[in-house]
């Protein structure tokens, strides 16, 4: 191996430079991240079936050889981590649960499942780049195969910035600005002025279709997709069916027609549900504008946008919550964009992303139709039509707002699984919200889908706690005339109550790291609790909970007592992690 030790004890055991020369060459075949998840889930299973089939022939001391090899040739992170999972694996299923057929199962569907994520992510094998040339290596490929994915693993920190909600708008300046102002000209000459918006479909006629095609194939817009969507793991290409010249109407707004839609809250489109796949709205301004503003619901307020001429703003069709207001300035022409569409998908499904693209383009056709029809409503079926686009937005919009379809899907998921997994799962949710957040604040969060995901869980996570403390509270009158439990209650409550009155005393934005995360300024608290109990927000809560395993512990099952330890374990950890990485 050059540049390493060329002694092969050394390499394993010293220097450890053998598992690094085969880690450096492994990585290149697993940069995607979904692969790489892939095979921790299948190379885990393909190890398990492995170490029950020694367990079946009584061969278990070679499980033990197998695990202090990895420790003794990998780094010291890798190999604890390795020898926690093979000792939870030998944990959890005895060996007189083991048999033959369901290990061999168990190895050749790991096997089979790794080709498959290859397939999936589009990324070729490791072993294919060496089974011809040095066909032993596939012995140490093989023995090292789960602490390479470990490794890999860690490198992603665990995969916990997933559970971050990320603001996956995009802002420009485009390129070509000469094609913009192409645009620009051609409505000025040939758009007369009317009192409803008026659609122009740009690639109908030949005036407008070059310079279409040219803020198209911006490269400006591409690098703000690449600055969310990485090369690696996604594909993105324009959806020409879509794309539209939109120019506003002249004159105030009506109330009860569709244009009034644009002044709700609402998403584009119906398809937030396809798995991997974003429809992208990019707004491209071909007009000076200093008026109009897009906002959106579940993002920091920083982040609304006033599009002015060459700008560009785009976001999820289906997903993004968002909606127009007015500043208190006017523009001196009429606002006019244009409305490209662009398919995000998994990098190398083409005819996945092409089915949702299609999905959305026949969609977007069907409610251009009732768009246009309730322009200027005036049957009865026109004006119904308008009020149910309205009504329909409306609703769709605060359900967004307030809960979410994600959340929705997530909390069906936990309840089919059984109580005590709903329990758990929608107990401690925000704790990793709140985790995850604080330690992975770049790229930026979204800020109002954060704060809306917290709420859920905790007021979840409180009114499952109130469900099994109420038959445990004895409030009848012991031989003094005072409650039984009145004291345990008073102290509880004093515990909540400082957490209370520390949120009060920071507001819901610093409450929710607003200063970590850069939406405002750090400022000094004053006033109780602070300056007189440490990060009081946590430790009402822990005192709150301490409090109830000491009065009511005797009348708690182990479970109860487990979910409120639990509480406990979680805030500990993010007060810790407060402690020593906060900015001030």
């Amino acid at each position: 191996m050059e540049g390493q030790d060329p002694n092969l004890i050394s390499a394993l055991f010293v220097s450890k430079g053998a598992y690094k020369r085969i880690a450096d060459d492994f990585r290149p075949y697993h940069r995607h991240d979904l692969n790489v998840l892939l095979h921790a889930l299948t190379t885990t299973l393909g190890v398990w079936g492995a170490i029950q089939l020694a367990m079946v022939y009584s061969m278990k001391y070679l499980v033990f050889v197998y695990a202090a090899f990895i420790l003794l040739t990998t780094p010291f992170l890798t190999g604890l981590i390795h020898t926690i999972a093979i000792a939870t694996m030998l944990l959890l299923t005895p060996a007189s649960a083991s048999s033959v057929s369901v290990a061999i199962m168990a190895i050749v569907a790991g096997y089979g499942l790794q080709d498959l994520a290859h397939y999936l992510t589009g990324e070729a094998t490791f072993m294919s780049s060496y089974i011809l040339k040095k066909p032993m290596l596939l012995v140490l490929h093989s023995v090292w195969l789960l602490p390479l994915v470990i490794d890999s693993v860690i490198m992603r920190e665990f995969f916990l910035p997933w559970f971050v909600s990320r603001n996956r708008n995009i802002t420009c300046t485009v390129v070509n600005k000469k094609s913009v102002e192409g645009l620009r000209s051609y409505i000025k000459e040939n758009v007369p002025e009317t009192k409803e918006t008026i659609h122009i479909w740009p690639h109908k006629q030949s005036a407008t279709t070059t310079f279409t095609k040219d803020i198209e194939d911006d490269t400006a817009i591409y690098e703000a997709f690449r600055r969310v969507f990485a090369a690696k793991h996604y594909d993105v290409k324009p959806v020409f069916s879509m794309n539209e010249i939109y120019v506003t109407a002249v004159g105030a707004k009506k109330e009860i027609n569709s244009d009034a839609v644009f002044y709700t809250p609402h998403t584009d489109g119906p398809y937030w549900w396809l798995p991997g796949a974003s429809l992208y709205r990019v707004l491209v301004g071909i007009t000076p504008n200093a008026m109009v503003r897009t906002r959106f619901n579940l993002q920091h307020e920083s982040f609304d946008k006033v599009i002015d001429l060459h700008e560009v703003l785009g976001f999820d069709y289906n997903r993004e919550l968002h909606w127009i207001d007015h500043t208190d300035k006017t523009n001196t022409e009429r606002r006019s964009l244009l409305k490209l569409h662009y398919i995000v998908y998994p990098k190398g499904w083409h005819r996945y992303g092409d089915l949702c693209a299609s999905l959305n383009s026949k969609y977007n056709t069907w409610a251009r139709g009732n768009f246009l029809t309730t322009l200027r409503p005036e049957t009865m079926y026109e004006i119904s039509m308008a009020w149910w686009i309205w009504l329909t937005t409306w609703s769709n919009a605060y359900f967004n707002l307030y809960f979410g379809w994600n959340n929705l899907v997530y909390c069906l998921a936990a309840y089919a699984m059984g109580a005590q997994a709903f329990l758990i799962l929608t107990s401690f949710r925000h704790y990793i919200i709140y985790i995850t957040t604080f330690a992975f604040r770049k790229p930026p969060v979204a800020y109002g889908e954060f704060m809306r995901d917290c709420k859920i869980y905790k007021t979840m996570a409180l009114f499952h706690f109130a469900k099994m403390m109420y038959p445990k509270i004895d409030i009848s009158m012991s031989s003094s005339t005072i409650p039984h439990d009145l004291l345990p209650i008073i102290l509880t409550l004093v515990g909540f109550g400082v957490t209370l009155l520390a949120t009060y005393r920071l507001g819901y934005v610093r409450t929710y790291f607003g200063s970590e995360l850069g939406f405002v300024k750090p400022k000094w608290i004053e006033g109780f609790p602070y300056g007189y109990v440490p990060h009081p927000m946590i430790v009402g809560q822990l005192f709150a909970f301490a409090n109830i395993l000491l009065w009511w512990g005797e009348r708690m099952e182990f479970n109860e007592k487990a979910l409120v330890g639990g509480h406990m374990y979680f805030y500990t950890i993010h007060m810790i992690q407060e402690i020593f990485y906060s900015d001030y």
